[in-house]
């Protein structure tokens, strides 16, 4: 099958978020140049076309199946009801934290599906391309946090990544560390070097799943492929 990106390869509360243990056991690296290490990837080859649930995936709702797009296996979300449906995948991690997804649909007239990446669970930080408002948006929980500029473009595969980091600080007697939150979203191969939005939090950030979610508006199909969650963290036993 394909690679990955090239620059990146190189309610539901009990089950998704608030006060999850870490599923793998971990130890920071060395604080003076850290990298990230992919902790969980997939591309959906693996699967046989029309499993309807893909192990390692946990659907939270829809009808999601395998399906080929294109020369490739994806999973594919039907354009029908129209309602948002997403799935948790990955690891559950508490520090420093990356998670990637490419999405691909149409439009239908004015209607315009929406796509969405998230980490920590219910309660974390979620990035969104709204195309009908021509927005990327920035979402803790249901409020929007931040925002700018995107113009999608139907038919074409779309990239999100969302990640966030621990700023250093000097005081060891802070309880609650800021985090640097930061989101991006392209379309081809090409993924830009700098950043869509950047964000500041002290919020608390939990070791949910992270999720992958679409809402059909336009009534096409929703293909999902290249998942793949990051992380800073070097794993004694990493578990998909």
């Amino acid at each position: 099958m394909r690679a990955l990106s090239k620059l990146y390869i190189t309610t539901l509360a009990l089950i998704v978020g608030q006060a999850f243990q870490p599923d793998i056991q971990a130890k920071p690296e060395s604080t003076v140049q850290q990298k990230w290490h992919a902790s969980y990837t997939n591309d959906f080859s693996k699967y046989k076309v029309g499993e309807d649930d893909p192990e390692g995936l946990f659907i939270l709702d829809g009808d999601f199946k395998v399906t080929e797009t294109q020369g490739n296996k994806t999973l594919m979300l039907p354009g029908d009801p129209l309602d948002q449906f997403g799935f948790l995948f990955g690891p559950r991690i508490p520090a420093d934290l990356a998670v990637q997804c490419r999405f691909l649909s149409e439009k239908q007239g004015r209607r315009m599906p929406t796509f969405s990446l998230a980490m920590g669970g219910v309660t974390g930080f979620r990035i969104k391309v709204n195309p009908a408002h021509r927005k990327l948006q920035l979402m803790k929980e249901d409020a929007i946090v931040a925002d700018t500029p995107f113009r999608w473009v139907s038919g074409q595969w779309l990239t999100l990544r969302l990640q966030r980091q621990k700023i250093p600080h000097q005081d060891p007697g802070i309880q609650n560390p800021r985090w640097r939150i930061q989101a991006k979203a392209w379309q081809g191969r090409d993924e830009p070097e700098g950043w869509s939005i950047q964000h500041e939090s002290d919020k608390k950030q939990t070791a949910g799943k992270c999720s992958a979610w679409g809402a059909p508006y336009s009534t096409h199909r929703i293909y999902f492929d290249e998942l793949a969650v990051f992380s800073t963290l070097v794993y004694s036993n990493p578990r998909n």
